[in-house]
């Protein structure tokens, strides 16, 4: 009698969490964020800088990076391309993953036939890809996609297995470095800058950004400050005043109102700051404008 051998699984995927495929202009970033499954960034077109614990680094097309759970990570266009990423998190707990730790990869053509194979019979479980970033809902498989789960998780198992067979020539530690570093603090300033923007009409603190960023107070002004020369609330704040000097020329709105606008508690410390930032008055500024 022949005596079945059992099959040693080295990685074994127990499910997938979300898979995006973008097709993202040059101005695409996501904030820093964590979550206790596994995620993959490949660059199918473009450039990216991935940013992850403080350390950045620049993917190309045709390169990939691995994070592991928990790790706070971020993803910055240069913008000067535009970009197509597929994105796939997934849950495991083989130890064989603790080779992807710290490293990107260039991917070979076997590689990228694999992927491509994922990535068909994702389209063909899921029907479409979710098309916004922010769509956090759970992954709506197709009930009469047969087989379709086990296929990815098959394509995809045989895609982690080659990239660890062949790491040697596929991959490259990231390291702290220098430049490393400069790339992380640069794209993440970039990124608080930005949020600043979107959010000139409310009233962010200085607490907020941090928890947003998932950064110590500590450390997110160092990082802003090295970049900009300025401290976050204090650039802020400029840009609150900035924009209120192009609505009082505008005059479409009252002293009262922009006040409002900006997210200012009351009129009296809108002014008080105005006066500070310029050495007018909201009222003498719009009179030295007529």
């Amino acid at each position: 009698m022949f005596k079945m051998q059992p099959i040693r699984q080295e990685i074994k995927i127990c499910g997938f969490n979300s898979i995006y495929y973008f097709e993202f202009g040059k101005d695409f970033t996501h904030t820093p964020e964590r979550h206790n499954f596994w995620e993959m960034v490949y660059v199918d077109n473009g450039r990216i800088n991935a940013i992850t614990n403080g350390i950045g680094c620049t993917l190309e097309q045709g390169q990939a990076i691995f994070h592991e759970p928990m790790e706070t990570h971020a993803h910055v266009s240069d913008r000067k391309v535009a970009n197509n990423m597929l994105i796939i998190s997934f849950t495991t707990d083989s130890e064989a993953m603790k080779y992807f730790k710290s490293k990107t990869f260039t991917l070979d053509k076997t590689s990228k036939t694999l992927l491509s194979l994922f990535l068909d019979e994702a389209k063909n479980a899921l029907g479409k890809f979710p098309s916004d970033y922010e769509d956090k809902s759970a992954l709506s498989f197709l009930p009469d996609a047969f087989g379709s789960t086990q296929l990815l998780q098959c394509y995809f198992t045989e895609f982690l297995i080659r990239l660890i067979r062949n790491g040697s020539t596929l991959s490259k530690t990231v390291c702290s470095s220098k430049k490393s570093r400069d790339i992380a603090n640069s794209s993440l300033s970039e990124l608080i800058c930005e949020y600043m923007k979107a959010h000139i009409y409310s009233s962010i603190s200085l607490k907020e950004l941090c928890a947003h960023f998932l950064l110590g107070k500590t450390q997110l002004c160092k990082i802003f400050r090295e970049s900009t020369l300025q401290s976050p609330m204090q650039y802020y704040m400029d840009l609150k005043i900035k924009e209120a000097k192009k609505l009082l020329r505008e005059k479409n709105f009252s002293v009262s109102q922009i006040s409002n606008m900006l997210g200012y508690s009351s009129v009296h410390i809108f002014s008080r700051a105005f006066k500070n930032a310029t050495g007018l008055s909201p009222l003498s500024y719009t009179k030295t404008i007529l």
